[in-house]
């Protein structure tokens, strides 16, 4: 990859941040809602996103829970929202054994900010904009572990994602230039 390629995919990373439990709406919202807000989130990176069969489908399958009057509440956003980044590496049944740990040690809302700090930690090391990252305390509880693992792969995913679609749009170019030296 050349330097203005791994500019490119480095600045997808820049100034990527997920919004904390309290930033999400406390109204419910309809599907149609609730899937465009969880593909903003994550605008910019080919592969991470959302469809409304699929939520339909993560209720079905039981892991998350049904809507209230047709509307989606801040818990299941935030469910969703780890959803579509880990789905890519994990099973639905390991994102719901996940679930099911992080209910059994805290709250929806500790889990679910602690998972965007994870996320904003992880993201530009991984992207090439940082040269460190935070450590994981030797002591972390499994619950920590099997996140930041889970974390650090889908993060690896998003790179190769955008590393590859950068290497397309740089090959898409060199038949005119191709064309032009002949």
């Amino acid at each position: 990859m050349n330097q203005e390629m791994k500019r490119r995919v480095t600045a997808c990373a820049a100034g990527f941040s997920l919004p904390r439990y309290r930033e999400l709406p406390s109204v419910g919202l309809y599907l149609d809602q609730t899937v465009q807000l969880v593909n903003s989130c994550f605008r910019g990176f080919p592969g991470v996103e959302l469809t409304p069969s699929m939520v339909s489908n993560y209720v079905k399958k039981g892991v998350i829970s049904h809507p209230v009057k047709k509307k989606y509440s801040r818990e299941q956003l935030a469910s969703l929202i780890y959803i579509v980044l880990s789905k890519n590496v994990l099973s639905l049944e390991n994102i719901d054994t996940l679930f099911q740990m992080q209910r059994a040690h805290c709250t929806a809302a500790e889990a679910y900010d602690y998972f965007c700090d994870e996320v904003e930690n992880c993201l530009p090391y991984i992207f090439g904009a940082s040269s460190t990252i935070c450590g994981l305390d030797p002591d972390a509880d499994d619950e920590k572990r099997l996140l930041r693992g889970t974390i650090v792969a889908a993060v690896n995913k998003m790179y190769l994602d955008c590393c590859f679609v950068a290497m397309r749009q740089e090959e898409a170019l060199w038949p005119g230039i191709l064309g032009d030296l002949e």
